[in-house]
């Protein structure tokens, strides 16, 4: 769990730290003018990018989200080609508008692919309200700015953006919703759209010019891109069900490890009673709660889901009794917590005078341990095996224990 919130909150900063950048550059004119060809250019070929990342993932969300970008640049890039006479009012008028509530309608609707009817009725639906937004831009009149530019809010909060009232309500609305709703997600795929929605808004609100909408466009590309590739690795080298990284990122540190380093096996006591007595989802849980606890384990350890009920912690250029002593605390941790199994048929709201003992019972769990030090001339799926002779040992000699050989 410490590791996914690392790995949360760098992508959170990685995207904080994007939109500040861009802020720097138009702040103190990094870019010089003719530099903005480049941008413009830019930012098209990683909007496609983007796109084409999120229809090989499968992720409607992002697909949909960033044709608003894209169709709004176009209509900045190419104003002559897309309208008769494309009005510099209408776009800062229409497009903050059409973006916050096409984000606040598309973001609520749950992932369920790209390829399927939920998918291809998310892609019209956006399809549709930026059509809406091509009508509103195309035939934007002075009765439709007056009706947007109505004051709503008191005279002392007027200046805080360049957009009417409106608009920044509708978009503080739709960057409060899409950020409360992000935070039932772990995917980072889930929670970019908050970002890229932020990256957005600011040209709308504060800056409304051209190159700054470009920069922050491209920066929107940036975030989509870098939540699908963090998304693509946690695919590839975490372990879905447990969370801690799985048997493909521990053969990928093997290419990376020095010449003196310790490999644990570890294997849960009596699993398949927890899969046969209680059911797989119990047994589940036991993986979850024994991860869990080795992955918080002491003295540089890093511990892997092997596979099955086994894991694998490996500790690079420890000394063998430091490495020992991480092992027995985590070993007697487990033990002395033990796993408890609440009664299915409980209610919701235990009653006063049911006791405590009659909703839950503790069953024990413990796990044994087969440890083995790195020796030269044998790779590290050598020391494995070494490791795995150690854990047999361990299970012969009544489990719940370590050997070390």
């Amino acid at each position: 769990m410490q590791q996914f919130k690392e790995a949360l909150s760098t992508f959170h900063a990685l995207c904080l730290g994007m939109i500040l950048l861009a802020l720097c550059i138009l702040k103190f004119g990094l870019i010089p003018t003719y530099a903005y060809y480049f941008v413009w250019q830019s930012t098209f070929v990683f909007l496609i990018i983007a796109l084409f990342l999120s229809i090989y993932f499968n992720k409607s969300k992002l697909f949909v989200l960033l044709l608003f970008p894209l169709f709004f640049d176009l209509a900045l890039a190419f104003p002559s080609t897309l309208f008769t006479k494309l009005s510099v009012t209408a776009f800062w008028h229409i497009t903050p508008l059409i973006t916050a509530l096409g984000y606040l309608l598309l973001y609520a609707l749950q992932e369920r692919g790209l390829f399927s009817s939920f998918g291809a009725f998310r892609t019209a639906l956006g399809l549709i309200v930026l059509g809406i937004g091509y009508l509103g831009l195309k035939y934007f009149s002075p009765s439709m700015q007056q009706a947007l530019d109505t004051p709503i809010l008191h005279a002392s909060l007027h200046g805080l953006s360049k957009a009417s009232d409106f608009i920044l309500i509708i978009s503080l609305i739709s960057l409060l919703f899409i950020f409360l709703i992000s935070l039932l997600f772990e995917v980072q795929s889930q929670k970019a759209p908050f970002w890229m929605l932020l990256a957005q808004m600011i040209p709308f609100l504060f800056l409304q010019e051209s190159n700054s909408f470009l920069l922050f466009s491209l920066v929107t590309s940036l975030i989509a891109i870098s939540a699908l590739v963090h998304d693509a690795y946690r695919m590839a080298y975490a372990d879905t069900l447990t969370g801690i990284p799985s048997r493909r990122a521990l053969e990928e540190r093997f290419l990376h490890l020095g010449s003196h380093y310790m490999i644990a096996m570890a294997d849960i006591d009596f699993f398949k009673k927890f899969n046969d007595k209680f059911g797989h989802d119990i047994g589940d849980d036991v993986l979850k709660l024994v991860a869990k606890e080795l992955s918080h384990i002491k003295n540089g350890g890093k511990a892997y889901r092997y596979g099955g009920e086994e894991f694998t912690i490996l500790f690079n250029g420890k000394k063998k009794e430091e490495c020992i002593m991480a092992l027995e605390e985590v070993r007697e941790r487990i033990f002395r917590r033990g796993f408890v199994i609440r009664d299915k048929n409980r209610p919701e709201k235990v009653p006063q005078e049911i006791q405590k003992a009659n909703t839950v019972k503790k069953e024990r769990l413990s796990i044994s341990i087969g440890l083995a030090t790195s020796s030269k001339g044998k790779t590290p799926n050598e020391i494995i095996k070494i490791a795995d002779d150690a854990l047999y040992k361990a299970k012969e000699s009544g489990r719940n224990c370590l050997i070390c050989l």
